[in-house]
């Protein structure tokens, strides 16, 4: 049953003038504005038939959906910037780990060469002591026929002699330098436990972080249902249909993982302003894709990159995304590089990790940093599948990235997305979005 054509008007207009509304409010206000105001039944059923009340009553649905968006939205980038905050201080707790035990072993060898100088030393002192004898200059004098024998025997001591200084201040030289690396030992012993309390803190943080996200997700859902039975109660249309309206409007369900569609308020640079010329989606019409999509495979470059990036390697790409695509549906977890559950880094690292490409380890700075070094990022319009796209707090190359996706053409890339969202496909979200890409296969 399909609504009246005079209610999808004046749904319309109301919508389009909420949204205009919204947009020239000031921040402080918009934050007002935000919290869920969803109706209840009783506001339904007193609705139906009148329709001013249905109306606004649609409206106060449509809000909150995008409230909670918002909401889950902010809570997803803060539990992906905690997670990456967490793979940062676990590699620099890794970093420690090696320096204790590289200047460990360097401690532990100089005492083995100590011990070793030492012991020579005692020996060649022994052979002194044996050559020496008594008073060789007196015997000089008396000696007569056995000369020969005594200056012989002088010059043995001078040698051994010699060779006992220079075993001596060997050894001095080798316990002197297990010393120093002793000391060296404690302070980066005393470094790594201070940043083992760092990765601790960054556990915790990620931990609570991701527990709001989920519990974001799970509020979503169930709003999100009983939202749809709402407006399907006041247009006459299924709740499965109004559901799809209410996910579009979301950006696609589960809060739209990270980034959350526009951003949770934020305009799309892809999608101009709703206006009367270009008025918002009813419940009676899908809405937009809440992104723009990257370019199309099949439309290659005119010109090359200006960085002088190569094309992609196609072996390599292909078994980076079929890995990838095995994946699909698997739950996101902090830390994890499969084989059950992924991070978004964790799962870009092991796709090409699956096609013998080391990409940067497990952190999405990590990743974009080695990208950058070896001269491999390229702007976003030139994307071709197997590039990684980039989420950061503002869009900036320079700002604190927090998110990584593969670049699956058509405009669409395969994601780790975010506590309470599973590996999959979505349309290429533009907030936050680097203006670069990374070709880790050129």
């Amino acid at each position: 049953m399909r609504r009246p054509e005079w209610l999808a008007i004046r749904v319309v207009t109301l919508v389009t003038a909420l949204v205009l509304a919204l947009g020239v409010t000031s921040a402080h206000e918009h934050s007002a504005l935000a919290a869920p105001n969803a109706p209840s039944w009783d506001d339904v059923e007193a609705a139906k038939g009148d329709v001013a009340a249905t109306e606004i009553a649609i409206s106060r649905i449509i809000d909150t959906v995008r409230s909670l968006e918002e909401q889950y939205a902010a809570a997803a980038r803060e539990a992906l910037a905690r997670g990456e905050a967490l793979q940062l201080a676990r590699a620099a707790l890794d970093d420690a780990d090696h320096v204790v035990r590289s200047i460990e072993r360097q401690r532990d060898a100089a005492l083995e060469r100590a011990d070793t100088t030492a012991r020579q030393a005692a020996q060649v002192a022994a052979q002194l002591s044996r050559a020496g004898g008594g008073d060789i200059t007196a015997a000089l004098v008396t000696s007569g026929d056995d000369a020969d024998a005594l200056l012989y025997r002088l010059g043995t001591m001078s040698i051994l002699g010699t060779r006992a200084d220079a075993v001596m201040a060997l050894a001095v030289l080798d316990r002197n330098v297990a010393t120093s690396l002793g000391e060296q030992a404690a302070v980066a012993r005393a470094e790594r436990e201070l940043r083992a309390d760092e990765a601790q803190t960054a556990l915790d943080e990620a931990a609570a972080a991701a527990a709001q996200a989920e519990a974001r997700v799970a509020e979503h859902e169930t709003t999100l249902s009983r939202l749809s039975a709402q407006l399907a109660t006041l247009t006459g249309r299924s709740a499965a249909l109004e559901r799809e309206y209410l996910d579009s409007i979301g950006g696609g369900g589960n809060g739209g993982g990270a980034g959350g569609g526009d951003g949770g308020g934020s305009q799309n640079p892809g999608n101009p302003a709703p206006s009367p010329s270009n008025p918002a989606p009813s419940p009676s019409s899908p809405a937009p894709s809440p992104s723009s999509p990257a370019p199309s495979p099949s439309t290659p470059p005119v010109t090359p990159p200006p960085s002088g990036v190569g094309p992609p390697n196609a072996t390599i790409v292909n078994a980076a995304i079929a890995f990838a695509r095995a994946q699909l549906g698997k739950p996101y977890q902090f830390g994890g590089s499969g084989p059950n559950s992924w991070d978004c880094s964790g799962l870009t690292m092991m796709s090409y990790s699956a096609a013998g490409l080391a990409i940067g380890g497990h952190s999405v700075s990590a990743q974009y940093n080695r990208a950058a070094t070896r001269g491999q990022l390229l702007p976003y319009a030139q994307a071709q599948p197997g590039d990684l796209i980039f989420y950061s707090y503002g869009g900036s190359a320079s700002g604190s990235k927090y998110h990584v996706t593969l670049y699956i053409g058509n405009g669409q890339m395969l994601e780790a997305p975010s506590p309470g969202n599973p590996v999959r496909i979505v349309t290429v979200r533009n907030y936050d979005r680097i203006p670069v890409v990374a070709r880790p296969s050129a």
